[in-house]
């Protein structure tokens, strides 16, 4: 009896010892969300029930529970959205690879609305510059055609008069006539004039926030070539430098 006493106590220490490190290691295990990037140095912002945020690579270990919507940001590169669902018992990992903004991404869009070129790359004090000319540019053109408009229906309503004076009446009613109406020809010609003016600038202008786009576009890596070597700006989160390359 006591022998069977003693192996019960002895199997219930054994259980206990084997059973200790398993919970251990269990409350040890990583808990949480690694987020990662290519390239480095994201900013990574997680919106649901809280929201925090931190620069790739990155580690949350928040009590993050739920359906969390995911936003990477860099400059110079397209913004990326997703969504994960955390469980804080577990750990997840998301990794992402960014796409870079594109210089023709940039002309289309300015070619659409002026200054959203510009403003795609970040670019806001010369994208509100060229909004604001292009609106103006069309302002201008539309009152010029208004004007012209106007100009136009005087005119043709004195020619039309004048047509009906020269074959009902006088030589005197036409010479009384037809200095007004080649003073309201003039006006006419003149407003069509301005009206061709004001839509050049608006073409101009357009033309001109579209190559600004495309070849003011920022590269964020700079680099120097002389004969096969090239010098370019070299950087991570842990050092920044240069690096130097020969082509052979």
């Amino acid at each position: 009896m006591r022998h069977k006493t003693l192996k019960g106590i002895l199997t219930l220490i054994a259980l206990t010892l084997i059973c200790i490190p398993a919970v251990s290691a269990q409350d040890d295990a990583p808990q949480g969300i690694l987020v990662q990037s290519n390239p480095q140095g994201a900013l990574v912002t997680l919106k649901g029930g809280v929201t925090v945020s931190g620069v790739t690579p990155a580690q949350f270990r928040q009590l993050l529970v739920g359906t969390y919507e995911v936003v990477f940001t860099k400059d110079g590169y397209e913004t990326y959205t997703t969504r994960v669902n955390l469980d804080p018992r577990l750990q997840s990992q998301l990794s992402v690879d960014l796409s870079p903004k594109r210089r023709w991404k940039a002309a289309m869009r300015s070619l659409v609305i002026p200054g959203w070129g510009q403003r795609y790359t970040n670019q806001n004090t010369k994208g509100l510059a060229f909004s604001v000319l292009a609106l103006g540019s069309v302002a201008a053109f539309l009152i010029a055609e208004d004007n012209y408009s106007d100009n136009k229906d005087d005119y043709d309503r004195l020619l039309t008069r004048y047509d009906s004076v020269a074959t009902h009446g006088t030589i005197g009613e036409l010479q009384a006539l037809q200095p007004r109406l080649d003073e309201a020809q003039a006006d006419a010609y003149d407003a069509e004039t301005f009206k061709q003016i004001t839509l050049g600038g608006v073409i101009g202008v357009w033309a001109l926030n579209v190559l600004d786009a495309y070849i003011f576009f920022p590269d964020r890596r700079e680099s120097f070539n002389v004969k096969g070597f090239t010098l370019a700006p070299d950087a991570d989160l842990n050092h920044v430098g240069l690096s130097l390359t020969k082509s052979f």
